[in-house]
């Protein structure tokens, strides 16, 4: 069955985006499976909350969403996570690398990989987006995007526009997201970045999961990185049960449809030291 009209039964049969996403992605060998997704996180995409916090030298934006916005009271379901960012200078100067990203998500939130495939980051390495899904598709937690500014192309660890697979993966042996970054401009490209990875929230404070992802630690004459998106979605079966990467309740109480919902917080620490923090705000509205 062509692509398109795939796409279109899968909507047809599913009563939210991500449950047309997960039934889609069943059905379809990785590479169709990437580009589907693709394709329903641009048409869910529309921005939730949207903040700026600003440094020395650079201001960067950090915007994000959980979807669905409905949840369950209590027992958490299946989500989709989408967060992005953009890098840009104050003045005419270079702003500061961005070293490393920090992103909490709410504390009603869960993550799992429970019985999902891992890919080792050695099969990551050196290959293309194509390449990438052919070795590891089935470990793929979501996708996305990363921008750069490139000053010395031959030098440079990241392409100029370059198309972002999260994977799962272990590091020093714990759970933790590889995430593959591939582009053709200025020349064929791609860098593999870790990312650790906490599962479950905190029994108190507003964040628990907390995904960190380490920037490659080159030398800043190349350029540097401007912007980013991720959307983590995965749903998946093991032993008979149906299984989501990211799960979340709305923690109102009863008597109360819709309450404040902290999404996620941003941690922003540059190479020189700086550390810009923003929190992106909202609410959920309960179920049941």
């Amino acid at each position: 069955m062509p692509i398109l009209e795939t796409l279109r039964v899968a909507i047809r049969r599913s009563s939210t985006m991500c449950d047309r996403w997960a039934e889609l992605v069943s059905h379809l060998r990785p590479v169709r499976a990437l580009v589907a997704f693709a394709v329903l996180a641009a048409l869910i995409g529309s921005v939730a909350r949207a903040d700026t916090v600003t440094g020395d030298n650079v201001r960067i934006g950090f915007r994000g969403w959980i979807r669905p916005g409905a949840l369950p009271r209590k027992d958490p379901s299946p989500v989709a996570l989408h967060v992005a960012g953009t890098v840009r200078p104050i003045g005419g100067g270079r702003p500061a690398a961005l070293a490393q990203l920090t992103v909490q998500v709410n504390r009603h939130a869960v993550f799992t990989t429970r019985g999902l495939a891992s890919c080792p980051v050695r099969m990551l390495r050196g290959t293309s987006t194509r390449e990438a899904m052919r070795s590891c598709g089935k470990a793929l937690l979501g996708i996305g995007r990363f921008t750069s500014h490139i000053d010395i192309p031959e030098q440079a660890p990241f392409p100029t526009v370059g198309r972002a697979l999260a994977f799962n993966t272990t590091l020093n042996g714990r759970q933790a997201v590889a995430i593959h970054v591939f582009g053709r401009d200025p020349a064929p490209t791609s860098t593999v970045m870790a990312a650790s990875l906490t599962r479950s929230g905190a029994a108190t404070g507003q964040f628990g999961p907390e995904l960190t992802i380490e920037m490659p630690r080159i030398g800043d004459d190349w350029g540097y990185v401007t912007g980013f998106d991720l959307t983590l979605h995965r749903r998946y079966r093991y032993r008979g049960r149906e299984l989501s990467v990211i799960s979340a309740s709305c923690p109102a109480p009863d008597g109360f449809g819709r309450v404040p919902f902290k999404a996620a917080r941003g941690t922003f620490e540059l190479a020189d030291g700086e550390t810009l923090s923003r929190t992106l705000s909202g609410s959920c509205r309960a179920t049941g």
